[in-house]
């Protein structure tokens, strides 16, 4: 129940920030977490408040979004801390990088056989998780969104 209380904040600020272009400062909000990236070579930010990571029954989650409803999410089964993990290397691994966004609803992911990428996880604490990322994904109409110079650290909710 918890997580899904978490998992409904996540879906409520993106919501949220949904119909605007501001900042964490212009919306009240307060955050801790970042998650930055380049998304076919254009600088991406999410809001600091929407940032966070959960790691549950040995799955991390880590995710973070703009305020125009554009995120990135990340995905890691079989975690164990500190590593170096892969997405889209082959069918049983369901590891994945995704982006989305929601005018117009589009996602993009790099899981199982599709695309390629590179999940870093550098420090685990009690408190945040830290890492980088990149990585090629693909969307059901072939198209692809090139993730690269990806980073987060991200409050543990």
């Amino acid at each position: 129940m918890k997580n899904l209380k978490k998992l409904m904040l996540f879906l409520f600020v993106a919501v949220l920030t949904s119909c605007s272009n501001s900042s964490d400062e212009d919306l009240g909000l307060s955050g801790e977490g970042t998650l930055t990236a380049k998304v076919d070579g254009q600088t991406w930010s999410s809001l600091k408040a929407t940032v966070g990571a959960v790691v549950s029954s040995g799955v991390l989650a880590v995710q973070g979004s703009t305020s125009n409803g554009e995120y990135i999410r990340i995905n890691i089964t079989n975690y164990t801390g500190v590593g170096t993990y892969k997405t889209g290397d082959n069918l049983t691994n369901v590891n994945s990088i995704s982006y989305g966004t929601i005018d117009p609803i589009a996602s993009w992911m790099s899981t199982f056989n599709i695309g390629s990428g590179t999940i870093e996880i550098t420090e685990d604490t009690a408190t945040t998780v830290t890492g980088t990322f990149t990585g090629i994904n693909a969307s059901a109409n072939n198209s692809t969104k090139t993730v690269t110079e990806g980073s987060f650290s991200a409050p543990k909710n």
